[in-house]
């Protein structure tokens, strides 16, 4: 019997392994003001920037989209420029889309040219947030401080709300994998009291299917799918340099921290790129890094 315990003992270690995960940073790259969402095409690598003043609702003109290439060096500071509080990007079809308070503005990625505009200021929204592709003509996009969640007909330019059974508290990062809807929180009332909350998508209507409370709590940001039911979260925790990178498995519910050597100030819309390779803004830092994931 003593040889069957610690097989099994054995097999639970490398089970519990398995499911663990670490980020080690491998550059990082400063210069930037308030950097907020990362997208990649091809060999270009595009960051959005509030400005220099963190205010993320003000229609002050001092933001811009920053130009790197895959290895981290900027290639132009303002590849776009004179926009205002721009933060969640996606990109579609060789056009960068970027949410910038109450509008949504798209860009070639060839030549920089804006080829869209739609105006939102309709929904009351002024923290259009962060994207993600529902398919391939329409993107969602969340309204953080009304807490609704959009669709948007990119042919049509225009938009509708998703109707939820169990509204989000400052929606913010998305993925949307088949019929679910992975969403993070911020929260709501300035507190630090965001949850992840899986939903199940049937057309414009999204129904609660799982909710989990994560520790420490915090104000959740952005979501990336590493497979295997593992998502990868960046949560504030506070407004300093106490930011996490937290595992969560959505099929034990075990949450374990994969940054504990390198606590962020601020790590907002985080991106994997198509390489396993991190991408984390650290927006009250003014850097953006660029980590490898180790499962």
């Amino acid at each position: 019997m003593r040889w069957l315990a610690a097989t099994l003992l054995l097999s639970l270690g490398f089970a519990a392994t398995a499911n663990a995960a670490s980020v080690i940073v491998e550059k990082t790259v400063s210069g930037f003001s308030s950097p907020e969402s990362v997208a990649i095409a091809g060999d270009d690598v595009f960051v959005s920037n509030l400005g220099v003043k963190l205010e993320p609702s003000a229609k002050d003109g001092d933001g811009f989209i920053s130009l790197l290439d895959r290895q981290g060096n900027i290639k132009k500071l303002k590849w776009a420029d004179k926009l205002n509080g721009p933060k969640g990007l996606i990109l579609i079809d060789g056009t960068l889309y970027v949410a910038d308070i109450d509008r949504v503005l798209g860009f070639r990625v060839r030549d920089g040219k804006q080829v869209f505009a739609l105006d939102m200021a309709a929904t009351g929204s002024v923290f259009l947030n962060a994207f993600a592709r529902y398919d391939n003509r329409r993107l969602l996009l969340s309204a953080t401080d009304i807490g609704k969640v959009f669709v948007i007909d990119l042919p049509k330019k225009s938009y509708s709300e998703v109707q939820f059974d169990s509204a989000p508290k400052g929606p913010n990062g998305m993925k949307k994998s088949g019929n679910r809807l992975m969403l993070v929180e911020w929260g709501e009332n300035s507190q630090p009291n965001g949850a992840i909350k899986l939903y199940q998508l049937d057309g414009m209507h999204a129904k609660l299917d799982k909710t989990f409370n994560l520790t420490p709590p915090g104000y959740f940001d952005g979501v990336v799918d590493l497979g295997a039911n593992r998502w990868l979260i960046s949560n504030w925790v506070k407004f300093e340099p106490a930011g996490q990178l937290q595992l969560l498995d959505t099929r034990t519910g075990n949450v374990s921290l994969t940054n504990a050597s390198t606590p962020i100030a601020g790590p907002a819309d985080i991106f994997l790129d198509d390489q396993g390779k991190l991408w984390v803004p650290g927006m009250m830092e003014g850097k953006v890094y660029r980590m490898t994931v180790r499962p």
